[in-house]
Parts: structure tokens; C-alpha cells; sequence
């Protein structure tokens, strides 16, 4: 026997199962392009357009854009005078160093006195520094004998260290320097050449062994004279 008409209408309606699942994947899906597409945009940004997926690739883009300034610092160099960087006038080939190291600061010394042999037969208005990240050790005395034994003339090579290490700290973060104690008395850091023009701006970074390169972005730096 069928239900009255009245019973029939008191019954409350159910939304269809399948109406409601179609709408929370359509919810979900929505979502899921607003995630990917703000992923997008970070990863775009963080890597200069996707070109740039390391740290120190980044920061060689930045250079090589013109993004990248050095900061004014106060050093002391190794007869113990104190110094500013960077200085007014010649443009610079920078490297860090520390002077316990024995292996990638060893190369670096033995590149810069080859750019240094060069710089002295040419006359260019450039001047190489070594920057220690280890103020603590790297005295005076200490930057003297890294300076004689990769046999730096101080008329073209400074060999120095910050005045203090929170000045060397704010200097290397602004360059994107990295130096974090190994564990074992010494540092690992990315030991890299940078070319800073007469205005402070670095123009350029490059591997150690890539130092050719570098001192030829110094001596057209130091040809352009404004």
C-alpha cells in the first residue's frame, strides 16, 4: 500500500552523494593551483627566472647584474695598520683566506701571485686584498707570514683582517660569504675572487683558478676611468 501524500512531502531531502563529491574536488583542485602557482612565483624569484639554483650561482648572477656592493669595512692589514675597503680609486681583486688553511687559501695565494707578477708588468690601477675570516688567529704577524710566503709586495697585495669580527660577519653577509667552522680548528668557506670596480660595486666573481678572467674584468674596469 503506497504512503499518504502528507508522509510523502514531511520527509526532509538529501543532497546527492555525487553532487557533493564533484564540488570538494573542485575545491581541492582550485586550491591545489593557487599553491602552485604561488610555488611558482617563489621559485621564479628565488632563482632569478630559473637560471640560478644554488646559493653561490645566485650571487654571481647578482654580481654580474650589477646588484651586488660592497660594503664599507675597516681592516687591519698586516704591518697593523688600519685601513678602510673599499678604498677610493683602484679597483680590486678580493679574495678570503685564512691563514691556518692549507689547502683552498694556498691556491688562492699562489693565483694572486701570478695576477700580482701581471698587474706589476702593466702598470693597471688595480690592487689585490686578501681578507682573513679568522680574526682570532690571523694577527697581525700571521697575515705577515701568509704574506711572505706567497711573497705579496704591499705596494700591489694587502694581506688584513677586519677591524673586529662582527664587522667581518656583517660584511661577508652582505656578499653572501659563507664561512662556518669545520669542527677541526678551521673554516669551510666558498673561496671565490671577486672584482670590485672603483665605485664599490663588485663586477664579477669567479673560481680561483679562473683568476685570468678575473684580472681581465680588473683591467678593463681599470681602463674605463670615469
Amino acid at each position: 500500500m503506497s504512503q499518504p501524500p502528507s508522509q510523502l512531502s514531511s520527509q526532509p531531502s538529501r543532497p546527492c552523494p555525487e553532487n557533493r563529491s564533484t564540488a570538494g574536488t573542485g575545491l581541492t583542485l582550485a586550491a591545489c593551483a593557487v599553491v602552485l602557482a604561488v610555488t611558482f612565483a617563489v621559485l621564479a624569484r628565488l632563482t632569478a627566472g630559473f637560471e640560478c639554483w644554488t646559493f653561490e650561482t645566485r650571487r654571481r648572477h647578482d654580481a654580474a647584474a650589477g646588484r651586488l656592493a660592497w660594503p664599507a669595512m675597516a681592516l687591519q692589514d698586516a704591518t697593523g695598520q688600519t685601513l678602510s675597503l673599499p678604498p677610493l680609486g683602484p679597483v680590486l681583486l678580493v679574495d678570503f683566506i685564512y691563514t691556518n688553511c692549507a689547502s683552498v687559501c694556498q691556491s688562492a695565494g699562489a693565483a694572486f701571485y701570478q695576477a700580482q707578477q701581471q698587474v706589476q708588468r702593466t702598470g693597471a690601477d688595480i690592487r689585490l686584498m686578501s681578507l682573513s675570516i679568522d680574526p682570532a688567529r690571523d694577527t697581525p704577524p700571521a697575515l705577515a707570514a701568509y704574506a711572505r710566503l706567497h711573497r705579496a709586495d704591499p705596494r700591489t697585495w694587502t694581506v688584513a683582517v677586519p677591524a673586529s669580527p662582527d664587522e667581518g660577519r656583517r660584511a661577508r653577509q652582505a656578499l653572501g660569504v659563507i664561512a662556518v667552522d669545520d669542527g677541526s680548528g678551521g673554516f669551510v668557506h666558498n673561496g671565490a675572487l671577486h672584482v670590485v670596480a672603483r665605485d664599490g660595486r663588485v663586477a664579477g666573481i669567479f673560481d680561483t683558478a679562473d683568476w685570468p678572467q678575473a684580472l681581465a674584468l680588473a683591467e678593463r674596469l681599470a681602463e674605463a676611468r670615469p
